[in-house]
């Protein structure tokens, strides 16, 4: 049961606010690992903003490159799914805070694996230098 609890992505751990979206994309570092773009905010920015969860994800995926709100619904899905099966990976203590932005930027739909390798490399890249 304890593993089924890690694997959620409750609503806590979504940005919604647009200032706290604004402060991501002006204060956090960013990255690619195609086909994803990341931007990341570590604990102490992130932390001045919002109590609510220990590590926030906002996930996007380009109007402009996915006409149909089907494929970019589907290409969410499966960046919060890459995202919530991984999220172990940055090391879920309590005591850290973080907010993390996932923009999809590819102009072709990338299969799910492929998705979660790219997910996976950015976890652990972002745990071995946060």
């Amino acid at each position: 049961m304890e593993g089924k609890t890690d694997r959620r992505l409750p609503a806590e751990e979504r940005i919604k606010s647009k200032k706290a979206i604004a402060q991501l994309f002006e204060q956090g570092r960013s990255g690619l690992v195609y086909p994803v773009r990341y931007v990341f905010l570590p604990e102490e920015a992130a932390a001045k903003n919002r109590a609510e969860a220990p590590g926030q994800l906002l996930v996007s995926v380009s109007k402009r490159n996915h006409k149909r709100a089907v494929v970019r619904n589907c290409l969410k899905r499966r960046l919060r799914e890459a995202y919530r099966n991984n999220k172990s990976l940055l090391g879920g203590a309590a005591d850290r805070t973080f907010m993390l932005g996932l923009l999809y930027i590819s102009n072709e739909q990338a299969d799910y694996a492929r998705i979660e390798a790219a997910v996976t490399k950015i976890m652990r890249t972002l745990s071995k230098t946060a």
